[in-house]
């Protein structure tokens, strides 16, 4: 073999070493979407793992996994910090009294947006309000999930008193609310929506329009209550043991990709994908949207008061995070 060609051998062999220590070098980290292949959640998991691993530089490769095999939302949490996967997506409800002092966003009556309600949540957990909720648990960014209606399967004879409707619920408040209303709370998987409201074992859900898409809740309802009736908060974590655990150049690009502005962007994803279904809906001579009025907003608010006074009482520190949610939502809703 001539001298130039064992030369292109050895560089080649060389280049091969060199990319299997890259390839070694290199973190690895599954993300779950808990979401349809090619569904709008799956697509804005895909883009934020790839904006992650392109600024690593190397370092890191996110890769994401559609569906529940590896994880759904009832053991997420769990799944995360037994490492089957990495990066989870969470619903703070669905975790009865684990996350009690986060779920201060799901009360109703405060937020008027998803994303200023988003924004307040961020900031609240950065000022440490909330930190003995999460010793084991690094939120990379939150996102509330849309702010929650009533969408019942056919029209009530009255949305004045909602006696004897069974409604689907998540977490604790939301289950106040709707007893205070005078409905009766059922607790159910977000993915039992759509037999539960098919097969009359629920008359309503309490839940976003975000839901309707990837629940294809449009084909099993009819009847659409919108208000301030709160919403439910949700993160996207990683155990704090695998994030401490991470190279610097690894961790600098989960950092530069976590924070406030994330969760904004989440929020508006979520805004994006509600407005969608909202307009098929309203497009459909199927469906009826109502607003609650006024005085209706009025009666309700004084109804579950006592859901957010109980609340405060619940859980140790309950008020002065209440207090501080509100000023913060405040000066957000300002533009501050």
């Amino acid at each position: 073999m001539k001298t130039g060609g064992k030369l292109a051998l050895a560089l080649a062999a060389l280049l091969g070493v060199w990319a299997q220590a890259a390839a070694a070098d290199e973190v690895r980290l599954l993300m779950t979407s808990m979401s349809p292949p090619g569904s709008p959640n799956s697509v804005f998991f895909y883009d934020w793992a790839k904006r992650v691993s392109e600024q690593s530089n190397g370092a890191l490769k996110v890769e994401v996994r559609d569906g529940v095999s590896l994880a759904n939302f009832t053991n997420v949490v769990d799944r995360v910090n037994d490492d089957v996967v990495q990066i989870g997506w969470s619903i703070h409800g669905m975790y009865g009294g684990r996350f009690p002092l986060t779920e201060v966003a799901d009360l109703p009556f405060l937020a008027n947006s998803n994303q200023n309600g988003t924004v307040a949540l961020w900031r609240l957990y950065a000022s440490g309000a909330i930190d003995s909720e999460y010793k084991d648990v690094h939120p990379l960014f939150f996102g509330l999930v849309g702010l929650t209606g009533l969408h019942f399967a056919k029209e009530p004879k009255t949305i004045d008193d909602l006696k004897g409707l069974k409604i689907r619920v998540v977490g604790k408040v939301q289950s106040d609310m709707v007893t205070r209303l005078g409905g009766a709370p059922i607790s159910l998987p977000s993915d039992d929506m759509y037999s539960g409201l098919q097969r009359g074992t629920i008359d309503a859900a309490a839940t976003s329009w975000t839901a309707f898409g990837p629940y294809k809740l449009l084909e099993v309802t009819s009847y659409h209550v919108e208000g301030p009736l709160g919403t439910s908060t949700s993160m996207f974590f990683m155990s704090k043991k695998k994030y401490e655990a991470l190279p610097p150049a690894a961790k600098k690009a989960i950092d530069d990709n976590s924070g406030e502005a994330p969760s904004l962007a989440f929020a508006d994803f979520i805004v994006s994908q509600g407005i969608a279904s909202r307009k098929q809906a309203a497009a459909s001579d199927k469906h009826k949207i109502v607003e609650l009025n006024p005085t209706q907003i009025a009666n309700w608010s004084k109804a579950v008061e006592p859901v957010i006074d109980q609340w405060t009482k619940d859980w140790p520190g309950g008020d002065k995070v209440l207090a501080a949610y509100r000023k913060i939502l405040a000066d957000v809703t300002a533009g501050h």
